[in-house]
C-alpha cells in the first residue's frame, strides 16, 4: 500500500479502553468563561451564535467535545482486516489503471490519517476531557443563571401581587419576606398578647378536655433476676406520653406539675401577671431592631403568631421567653421587656409610614 509520508508509527491493535473522568465539585469561575466568550465573540457561526455569549461558548465547546470524541475512536483496531479486504478487492476487481491508482491513493491517505490519529491519541484524549470538563462547567453556569432569572421572575410576580416585602431584624435574628399587611397584623397580635399578660387567667383558652388521660402500671419478673420485681408506670395524654417510671419518679412529676399549675395554671392562684406599664420606654432594653425593604421570597407565607414558653427545671429558677414567628421563621427568644421594646419600635415604624404605603399594600 502506498504511503507518501515518512512517519513510522507503532500500531496498537487493541481497542481503546474508556477512561474514568474526575470532575471537581467547586463552583466554576464565571469571570474566566466570560473573558473566553469575549475572545470568541468575533467568530460567528450561524445557529451556534446566540444573544447570550456564554450559551454561544457552550454550544461551540459542545461541538468541539463531540469532534474529539469522534477522533478518539479506536480507528487502528481492525485496520489490518480492512487493508486485507481492500487488497482482495484490488486483486479481483476489474478496475482500470486510473481507478486502481485513485483507489490506492485514497487508501494510502486513510492509512496515513489513521497513523496520525494513533500517534496523537493521548493528546486527543486530553482534549476530549478538556472540552467535556468545560462543557460541564458552562452547563452549570447556564443552569445557575436560568435559576436566578426564574427566581427573579417569581419575585417580581409576587412583588406585583403582594406588594413590597420587608425583613425584620430582632436581636441577632432576621425574619424576611414580610409584607406590609403582615407587619400591621404582627403589631396587632403583639398588642393583644401584651394585653393578655395583664390578666393572663381571664382570657379564653383552647380546651383539651376531650382527650382522655391514661395511666398504666407494669410488673415484670425475669428468670435470671428472680430476687426482685421490676415495676414502672406510664402516663399518656394528648400528643405526649411518659414511660418506664418508678412510683417515686411519678410522684415527683405529679408534685412538680401541681406546684407549676399552682403558680402558672389557669386553675391555680392566679397571682402572676406582666404589665407593660412596668417597662417604661425610657428604661426599656436596648435590643437591635430594623425594618428594611427586602426582595427575598420566603419558603412559606403564614400569618404572624406569638408564642410564650414558661420553663421550670426542678430546683432551678423559672425561665420565661417570648417568640415572634412570621412565614415559619422564628425570632430569637425574648424577655417580656424585650418583647415590649420590639412592640413599641414596630408601632413607631408603622406610624411613621405615609398613609399611601398602607393603601398601596392593602
Amino acid at each position: 500500500m502506498e504511503n507518501k509520508g515518512n512517519t513510522v508509527v507503532a500500531v496498537d491493535t487493541q481497542p481503546e479502553q474508556p477512561e474514568r473522568e474526575t470532575y471537581a465539585p467547586e463552583r466554576p469561575s464565571e469571570l474566566y468563561y466570560q473573558e473566553m466568550a469575549r475572545n470568541h465573540a468575533g467568530f460567528v457561526s450561524n445557529y451556534l451564535t446566540t444573544p447570550d455569549s456564554l450559551e454561544t461558548l457552550y454550544h461551540r465547546t459542545r461541538r468541539l467535545k463531540h469532534l474529539f470524541i469522534a477522533l478518539n475512536r479506536p480507528w487502528v483496531s481492525g485496520s489490518g482486516e480492512i487493508q486485507k479486504a481492500c487488497a482482495y478487492y484490488l486483486m479481483h476487481a476489474d478496475l482500470s489503471k486510473e481507478s486502481r491508482d485513485a483507489f490506492i491513493h485514497v487508501l494510502g491517505d486513510i492509512a496515513h490519517t489513521v497513523c496520525y490519529l494513533a500517534a496523537y491519541g493521548d493528546f486527543i484524549s486530553q482534549m476530549r476531557r478538556y472540552y467535556r470538563h468545560q462543557e460541564k462547567e458552562l452547563r452549570f453556569l447556564l443552569d445557575e443563571k436560568k435559576a436566578i432569572e426564574r427566581r427573579r421572575k417569581e419575585s417580581a410576580e409576587r412583588l406585583s401581587a403582594e406588594g413590597m416585602a420587608y425583613s425584620l431584624t430582632v436581636g441577632n435574628g432576621e425574619i424576611y419576606g414580610i409584607t406590609y399587611p403582615q407587619l400591621k397584623e404582627l403589631y396587632r397580635i403583639m398588642g393583644l398578647f401584651i394585653e393578655r399578660e395583664k390578666s393572663p387567667f381571664q382570657c379564653n383558652v383552647k380546651s383539651y378536655d376531650e382527650y382522655k388521660i391514661g395511666i398504666s402500671k407494669y410488673i415484670s419478673l425475669y428468670a435470671d433476676r428472680d430476687d426482685y420485681f421490676f415495676t414502672d408506670y406510664s402516663l399518656s395524654t394528648f400528643e405526649g406520653q411518659l414511660q418506664c417510671m418508678p412510683a417515686g419518679q411519678l410522684k415527683r412529676i405529679a408534685d412538680t406539675i401541681q406546684e407549676f399549675l399552682r403558680v402558672f395554671g389557669e386553675n391555680g392562684e392566679k397571682k402572676v401577671h406582666w404589665d407593660m406599664a412596668d417597662y417604661p420606654a425610657e428604661s426599656q432594653p436596648d435590643i437591635a431592631f430594623e425594618i428594611r425593604e427586602d426582595g427575598r421570597i420566603p419558603r412559606f407565607r403564614t400569618v404572624p403568631w406569638i408564642s410564650k414558653c414558661i420553663h421550670k427545671n426542678e430546683g432551678e429558677e423559672t425561665e420565661i421567653s417570648y417568640f415572634i414567628d412570621v412565614n415559619e421563621i422564628h425570632s430569637p427568644e425574648l424577655s417580656f421587656g424585650e418583647f415590649v421594646a420590639v412592640y413599641r419600635k414596630l408601632g413607631n415604624y408603622l406610624s411613621s409610614q405615609p398613609e399611601s404605603v398602607g393603601l398601596a399594600c392593602g
